[in-house]
């Protein structure tokens, strides 16, 4: 159960919107035009989301065997960007109740944020798509930070932005490593099972509450 909160802040795939079909579109489409023949999986692609995808590409990279996984890696991201960019209206689309939680929870005063390992053009154009924008007066964007989920820098960037305490502040996600960063900052979790990621593997990456519903969010929040 949470304890007082002030403040909610939202990773952004898998759990503002869902954003998911585009992103194995678009390792699809980067794996077959740099990595023909490798294929990692679905279940290891859901067990990245939330890491940077610079340091995903780079491991996918080297795991393939190329003799410069870094080189490899900026080239993928390039090409990755590319086709998220022009399919991405096509293959996003909202969370049903989404918009009505983000406005439950900031009548009831809390402060709201997204901390995302999304570029920030990227992270806005998906959001503002569905006038998400409104809600949030803390954003933390990839190239915020030098660090990135799991690490808590996001997160601790945000409450200093923002002027909260970690104690008194929620993060919302999809992912083992939302989870792992919100505890690693210091906040309480909830994790979401509208995204990719199981039950079980949200609860032992330490998520505090479970939502079924983005309706949960505010139940959860006011308990």
């Amino acid at each position: 159960m949470l304890t007082s909160v002030d403040a909610v802040l939202f990773d952004l795939d898998g759990t503002l919107v869902d954003t998911i079909p585009l992103i194995f579109a678009c390792y699809e489409h980067t794996l077959a035009a740099h990595l023909p023949g490798y294929d990692p999986g679905r279940r290891v692609i859901i067990a990245n989301l939330g890491r940077s995808l610079n340091d995903i590409l780079f491991d996918f990279a080297a795991a393939a065997g190329v003799n410069d996984p870094a080189a490899m890696s900026r080239t993928m991201l390039h090409t990755y960007r590319s086709f998220q960019r022009v399919n991405m209206d096509r293959l996003i689309r909202p969370y049903d109740g989404m918009r009505e939680a983000l406005a439950g929870l900031r009548d009831r005063g809390l402060t709201l944020g997204v901390v995302t390992s999304k570029v920030e053009w990227a992270a806005r154009e998906c959001y503002e798509h569905y006038g998400l924008d409104e809600f949030f007066s803390v954003q933390v964007f990839h190239d915020d930070t030098e660090r990135h989920k799991p690490d808590p820098e996001p997160l601790l960037l945000a409450a200093s932005k923002g002027g909260l305490m970690v104690g008194r502040t929620v993060y919302v996600g999809d992912s083992i490593h939302d989870m792992a960063a919100g505890r690693a900052a210091g906040m309480q979790t909830i994790g979401v099972l509208w995204g990719p990621s199981e039950r079980e593997e949200l609860l032992q990456a330490g998520a505090d509450e479970l939502a079924v519903t983005p309706a949960d969010l505010v139940a959860i929040v006011q308990r």
